[in-house]
């Protein structure tokens, strides 16, 4: 699928005289691709759609149970999944994200890696707008709490990122806990849609249940191929974003290439690395986008690398087979 530069009807046009308007535009670039109509495919299993076939936030129920379903969306770390989540579920027209500032009609919660069941539960209830909660409650109240939370707040959809973190072993964690309380998201009558999403370990974490992973679609994102249409569109945004903001766009023909080898096939990382470097290049007040703005950047967020990088001065094809062959990684 042709990947497409994201537009904003806030900043559609950026003030080429204007250098934090260019930053504000560049700030708001997305790049559709093939995984957003694969996760909007994987919505419609979970979320209704209306007679138009637009989906509308309410989930899909088994109609002899009352039970939802799952999404689950699974990926390295740089693929991208939580931008790509987040971006497309605020375009769907009728959804809302619920905040403690403000109603919503769906959910979004990050797990960090210290994260306990508990701790989760009580994150969920906090974000509904829940006052605060007992020490000494344990943590199946608290997810029962969550429940009647979520239906009395209105919600049909709970997005958990990073869900692997919730999943991990060790001392005061409890797996079978936290399968059963993602299980009980869907399982009673009145439960929500659930996505989570998380690098490859959660897959293998919710496969031990079979009764929680049974009830999940899932979609895998793949890494993004140097020789693939990703690689072609990738180098075709950079050259938009570079008119929008008046810059000439990089004169190396293979600049997206070697943005996509940088950042270890990650798409999410790709497309990163390319705006920081395009923004290096604006506040220098330089007139084009050149290996040494990607080179700097990536120098200084990779500092345990030394010597030849992928954006040294030097034709492509013979630096990156000096770099295979020295092992870099």
């Amino acid at each position: 699928m042709l990947l497409k530069e994201r537009t904003s009807s806030a900043s559609a046009s950026p003030d080429l005289t204007d250098l934090p308007s260019r930053l504000a535009w560049l700030d708001d670039r997305y790049l559709r691709n093939a995984r957003d109509e694969a996760f909007e495919e994987g919505l419609r299993e979970i979320i209704k759609i209306d007679a138009d076939g637009k989906i509308i936030p309410e989930p899909v129920r088994d109609p002899l149970t009352g039970e939802t379903k799952g999404f689950a969306v699974i990926g390295n770390s740089g693929d991208g999944k939580s931008a790509m989540i987040r971006r497309n579920l605020a375009r769907l027209e009728g959804f809302r994200e619920r905040t403690p500032q403000s109603d919503g009609n769906y959910l979004a919660v990050n797990v960090p890696p210290e994260a306990t069941i508990k701790s989760l539960a009580t994150d969920i209830l906090a974000k509904t707008g829940y006052g605060k909660v007992a020490s000494s409650a344990k943590a199946h109240e608290l997810w029962k709490m969550v429940r009647h939370r979520l239906i009395f707040c209105g919600i049909s959809l709970l997005w958990i990122d990073e869900a692997h973190h919730l999943l991990r072993g060790g001392a005061g964690r409890d797996l079978a806990g936290a399968l059963q309380a993602l299980k009980k998201l869907m399982q009673e009558e009145s439960g929500v849609a659930v996505i989570v999403s998380g690098i490859p370990k959660l897959r293998e974490l919710l496969l031990t249940d079979p009764e929680t992973s049974r009830r999940f679609k899932w979609q895998r994102l793949r890494p993004v191929g140097a020789a693939s249409d990703d690689a072609i569109n990738i180098a075709r945004f950079v050259t938009a974003c570079c008119k929008k903001i008046g810059l000439r766009p990089p004169a190396d023909p293979h600049f997206a290439e070697r943005l996509i080898f940088a950042s270890h096939e990650g798409l999410g990382l790709s497309l990163a690395l390319a705006k920081d470097s395009l923004r290096r290049a604006l506040t220098a007040r330089d007139s084009q986008l050149t290996l040494d703005h990607a080179r700097r950047t990536w120098e200084l967020q990779h500092p345990e690398h030394e010597g030849l990088g992928p954006f040294a001065a030097i034709g492509w094809p013979d630096l990156k087979k000096s770099l295979v062959d020295a092992g870099w990684a």
